[in-house]
């Protein structure tokens, strides 16, 4: 097959060349989103998204800087794409995201022919299909690019935010996604209606801190629901991650929209500790207490699917800290925890505290593993027996269709796979720490 080469057009022309790029993502909703958004800027400028990289002329890596794990995955990944790019000489390679704007040179020590670019740069993704782009961007976001809805899925992820107010001691993300930039609500509103129109059927929110929403800009995320829910269509919105310090700001007026119907009753509150100690250490901007009654003021109010983060093995945590992560985790009763051994990242206070065993984290985490498994399981049984509204979403991992409750629990359904994005009556016939699983009624 003849492979196009843009560097054989002159200068005015190269520009023009329409080639095939394949995206490819690491990390959270938020990379998610601008993944899509840079999937859209590139179909806007006449380029195709390729499903394959053995067909792609162009690569774009998406990168998250959050764990020395994936950090090392996404090293490996760009040694494999330079052997990819050096096969065909007009390939190129473009490493956006986290990473890129955290730690270029070693994205560069990778991968030396890549462009590079932050994550408040990506609007420059045109630019660097055809030359190598170094800019990591401001430490704002100046440039929004939301993603386009164009149908091919029923899910749209909105990134309505990024960067945050926090300055947690083991977070590398104020170095990669700056301070707090929230898009202007006419764009989202405007990206918001075009969606629910065409039939969108769940638009996500997604940012850092989804509860700091407009803070820099004189709104707030109260403003911004009102205005969306104006807006009729058959569509769900989830909220995205809420610090609690902020969400505590507006906890009252925010419960009111847990009412509407096209709003899932799910909220993301990390949790991180239950020790006050490691709270403090970790620059947290409230106690055990505070979260517990915060949480306490929702769940006694509307039946929430709440999700939360803990880290074990935080430098200098104690069996005692650690004991009290657990005893706060069984007074919460999560529905789905997300359990991270604490990694040591570069350029963060926390690197240069007393750092514990891997041992030591590796038991922990077993020990939380197991308790998780325990209070989601207790948590999921309540469903057994019962018959619940589904809104199915995802082809399941082995059979089915995977679909939402309205709190966002997620069901495994026997149906085929026609039946995506309708909503069904299921019966829960089992439950497991993670997932229900049904049949349609």
């Amino acid at each position: 097959m003849f492979a196009f080469n843009a560097s054989f057009l002159p200068q005015d022309e190269r520009g023009k060349a329409k080639l095939k790029v394949y995206i490819e993502t690491y990390g959270c909703w938020l990379n998610k989103a601008d993944s899509q958004a840079v999937a859209s800027i590139l179909k806007r400028e006449g380029h195709e998204i390729a499903n394959d990289l053995r067909e792609a002329d162009v690569v774009v890596i998406n990168t998250c800087a959050v764990r020395a794990e994936t950090e090392r995955k996404i090293a490996r990944r760009l040694e494999e794409l330079e052997e990819w790019r050096r096969r065909r000489d007009d390939r190129r390679i473009v490493v956006i995201g986290c990473l890129a704007k955290a730690r270029p040179a070693f994205v560069a020590s990778a991968s030396p022919s890549a462009s590079i670019l932050g994550p408040n740069a990506i609007h420059l993704i045109p630019k660097a299909l055809h030359e190598r782009v170094v800019d990591v961007g401001p430490d704002r976001r100046s440039v929004f690019e939301l993603p386009a809805y164009d149908g091919s899925s029923k899910r749209l992820v909105l990134p309505v935010a990024v960067g945050c107010l926090g300055s947690c001691s083991y977070c590398i993300m104020p170095i990669s996604r700056g301070r707090l930039s929230s898009c202007q609500s006419q764009e989202i509103l405007k990206t918001f209606a075009d969606a629910a129109s065409k039939g969108a059927k769940e638009i996500y929110l997604v940012a850092q801190d989804l509860a700091s929403y407009g803070l820099d800009i004189g709104t707030n995320l109260l403003e911004l629901l009102r205005a969306l829910l104006k807006h009729e269509g058959d569509y769900m919105i989830r909220l995205g991650m809420m610090e609690p310090s902020t969400l505590s700001t507006i906890a009252r007026e925010l419960l009111d929209f847990y009412f509407d119907a096209r709003v899932y009753k799910y909220m993301h509150l990390p949790l991180q500790s239950g020790s006050d100690r490691i709270l403090h250490l970790m620059n947290r901007k409230y106690t055990s207490t505070s979260f517990i009654e915060l949480v306490s003021f929702f769940r006694s109010r509307v039946d929430l699917f709440l999700a939360t983060d803990v880290i074990v093995g935080f430098p200098t945590e104690t069996e005692e800290d650690f004991e009290q992560t657990c005893k706060v985790l069984e007074k919460i009763a999560p529905d789905k925890v997300h359990v991270a051994r604490y990694a040591l990242r570069p350029f963060t206070k926390a690197a240069s505290m007393p750092q514990l065993s891997d041992y030591v984290k590796k038991e922990r985490s077993r020990v939380l593993d197991e308790l998780v498994k325990e209070l989601t399981l207790k948590r999921n049984l309540r469903y057994v027996g019962k018959e619940v509204e589904v809104l199915l979403t995802d082809a399941a991992p082995k059979e089915g269709l995977l679909g939402r409750m309205p709190d966002y629990r997620p069901v495994v359904v026997k149906c085929d796979s026609d039946m995506l994005w309708k909503k069904v009556m299921v019966i829960i016939e089992e439950a497991r720490p993670h997932v229900l699983l049904g049949r349609m009624v």
